[in-house]
């Protein structure tokens, strides 16, 4: 039945037939209370019956110790309205016997000729015996009357409560058997909803099958399938846009990175164009060195977009510390103002674990942007010393300019990828980012917050020991060193 596939049109049968139940309860209490009342009221006669007898008998001692013919007519009366009442009782399926009957019609006569004897001078002894006999005989028919009449109405009150409980136990076993179904017929799809959502969500399938298990939840796993489809298109248009974003924030680093090479190659090829006939060779030969190590600096950073593992690996060495800095500052100075002082406070032995180029590049970036914000006389202090942090002993540097300094708000911010807060045109915020990208992979950690005094202080450290994917071309192991001796450029 068509009808039948409505979780609705279940839950309103169960109601129907709950209420038909209730509804037959009251019914069938209902007829059990007028068979009681009209038990009752055949019993009540009874009542009636025996209450006139104790009357009659009462009547007839007042009599015959204060002799008042009164109370003995009123004896006869009550006898004669008991006998009448005794022809229409039944006590269960046994009628009065006649026996009883005569023995009530018998008491009234007595009486009756106990009325005609009282103008005589005395009462024959034989007829007061009579009276009493025939009154104790009738007073007994009332007791086994009324006995048998109250045992009728226990009966029947015994037969209504039975009937009670049975209606009431019958309706709850219904009701239960009902609520089952209903509750089955209700749950079982829902359940079934669920399961399917729990495979979809485990990738066993990719849509709701509800077809069977009712017009509602049809409609509801066709809502599900709906949303999941929308879902599934706007993830593939995230996943699109997240892909292009990636893209562009690689191009964006690579061009970034390539920007100082080029200038450093630039700058090489124009001394060498504009003085070439008055630098003596030494001079030309490390201009050109120089332009070399840039070119193979910048084919490191194009081959870094290939899906080659060995050419995205780092090739970590024994760096001298002291050195590796040296050189960042040297490619720097065509484009640090030849008034911002750089200090290089480090130990000329120490060495760290580091892919070269990689790290170089990082040195660049945070000594590049601390040039940029400190003033045209203004000074840099590079610090370098090796120590223990819980990522492993290694190498740590510290950068601190003396520039405008910079708030936590912004501390926070300042590693995002296109995070800047340079005018517009003058820096595209990537430089930090990519140096936190290298330094990340090195197993380090990188951090920048406002220095005292204003300035800004940068915090490198790059354990000896790292588990990302990596090459290293000396073993990792290095000994400790202290920065007791200093240098300054």
């Amino acid at each position: 039945m068509r009808f039948l596939t409505s979780l609705h049109a279940k839950i309103l049968i169960g109601y129907a037939v709950v209420g038909i139940l209730f509804v037959g309860f009251i019914v069938n209490s209902l007829i059990q209370f007028r068979l009681l009342r009209a038990e009752l009221g055949k019993q009540a006669d009874i009542v009636v019956f025996f209450d006139i007898l104790r009357d009659a008998r009462r009547l007839e001692k007042n009599f015959l110790l204060y002799e008042k013919k009164t109370d003995l007519n009123e004896a006869i009366d009550k006898a004669g309205s008991a006998t009448q009442l005794l022809s229409n009782i039944e006590v269960g399926q046994n009628t009065v016997s006649v026996g009883e009957a005569r023995a009530v019609s018998a008491y009234r006569d007595r009486l009756i000729e106990l009325v005609r004897a009282e103008g005589e001078k005395s009462v024959p002894q034989d007829l007061l015996k009579a009276v009493y006999l025939t009154g104790s005989a009738a007073l007994r028919v009332g007791e086994r009357l009324n006995a048998a009449a109250q045992q009728s109405v226990q009966a029947a009150l015994l037969r209504h409560e039975t009937n009670l409980q049975r209606s009431i136990w019958a309706g709850l076993l219904l009701g239960l058997i009902i609520g089952v179904l209903v509750t089955r017929s209700v749950v079982r799809p829902i359940r079934e909803i669920e399961r399917n959502l729990q495979k979809i969500a485990k990738g066993e399938t990719g849509r709701l099958a509800g077809n069977d298990l009712g017009d509602e939840v049809a409609s509801l796993a066709q809502s599900i399938n709906d949303t999941l489809q929308e879902l599934e298109a706007r993830q593939k248009a995230v996943a699109q846009s997240s892909r292009l974003v990636a893209l562009g924030t690689m191009l964006s680093g690579v061009a970034h990175e390539l920007n100082n090479p080029l200038s450093n190659i630039s700058s090489s090829c124009q001394i060498l164009f504009e003085e070439w006939q008055e630098l003596p060779s030494d001079q030309i030969q490390r201009l050109l060195s120089q332009i070399d190590n840039q070119v193979l600096r910048s084919q490191r950073i194009v081959s870094s977009l290939s899906n080659d593992p060995e050419s995205k690996a780092l090739h970590r060495t024994k760096e001298n510390v002291y050195r590796l800095t040296k050189e960042a500052t040297e490619l720097l100075r065509n484009q640090v103002l030849p008034t911002v002082t750089i200090t290089i406070d480090a130990d000329r032995e120490i060495e760290a674990m580091v892919d070269r180029t990689r790290f170089q590049q990082v040195l660049i970036n945070v000594i590049k942007n601390a040039a940029e914000a400190v003033k045209a006389d203004g000074n840099i202090i590079i610090r370098a010393w090796r120590e223990v942090f819980p990522e492993g002993r290694g190498t740590t540097w510290e950068i601190e300019d003396d520039g405008t300094g910079i708030t936590d708000a912004v501390a926070q911010r300042i590693f995002d990828p296109f995070y800047t807060t340079k005018p517009t045109g003058q820096g595209v915020g990537l430089g930090l980012f990519v140096a936190h990208e290298i330094v990340s992979q090195h197993d380090g950690i990188i951090t920048a917050e406002g220095a005292p005094g204003g300035g800004t202080r940068v915090w490198i450290h790059v354990p000896d020991q790292s588990h990302s994917n990596e090459t290293e071309d000396t073993p990792a192991e290095l000994p400790p060193e202290s920065h007791e001796s200093k240098a300054k450029q």
